[in-house]
């Protein structure tokens, strides 16, 4: 078993901090927008990936034959996104200069690693390596395409809204 028990508390406590951090990020960053847009796209966004993404990557862990419950995967998904939350907290709210140098080696170590991790629990799990190599690649990469839309098309939309909404 790769749990003795499965729970969530941890990953929903990720994801709620995570949410915290975007939107102390955005707020750092000088955003005007009205507060209820921010909140509420943050849930959705945050939420979202992580309920969509479990759902998506248990239908591939069933279709390739992975031993992994809902839950399992539910809870692999949200504790997957701590390192995306120390790469966010470290990259946003730590370093607030024009450069991505230091949001790009954050998300080297720490996106790629816990990227790796969930995939190679995928990859263990399943009965056929080569299948076990497309469920862990898809994972691994589905996961640190999050963090870049986090960090920069998320932060984008913000940015456009604020001069299309000023206060």
């Amino acid at each position: 078993m790769l749990f003795d028990f499965s729970e969530l508390y941890g990953p929903l406590m990720v994801v709620l901090t995570l949410i915290a951090v975007m939107l102390a990020g955005m707020k750092n960053t000088g955003q005007t927008v009205q507060e209820g847009t921010l909140m509420g796209t943050a849930l959705g966004t945050c939420f979202g990936y992580w309920l969509g993404a479990s759902i998506f990557f248990f239908g591939l862990a069933y279709f390739c034959d992975t031993n992994l419950s809902p839950i399992e995967v539910l809870s692999l998904c949200g504790y997957g996104l701590f390192g995306t939350l120390l790469c966010m907290f470290l990259s946003t709210l730590l370093v607030s200069s024009a450069s991505n140098l230091f949001f790009y080696a954050t998300w080297g170590v720490l996106g790629v690693s816990s990227a790796l991790r969930m995939g190679n629990i995928f990859l263990q799990r399943t009965a056929v390596r080569k299948q076990g190599v497309t469920v862990g690649a898809v994972v691994a990469v589905v996961h640190l395409l999050f963090i870049l839309y986090l960090k920069f098309v998320y932060h984008k939309t913000y940015e456009a809204a604020a001069h299309i909404n000023p206060r």
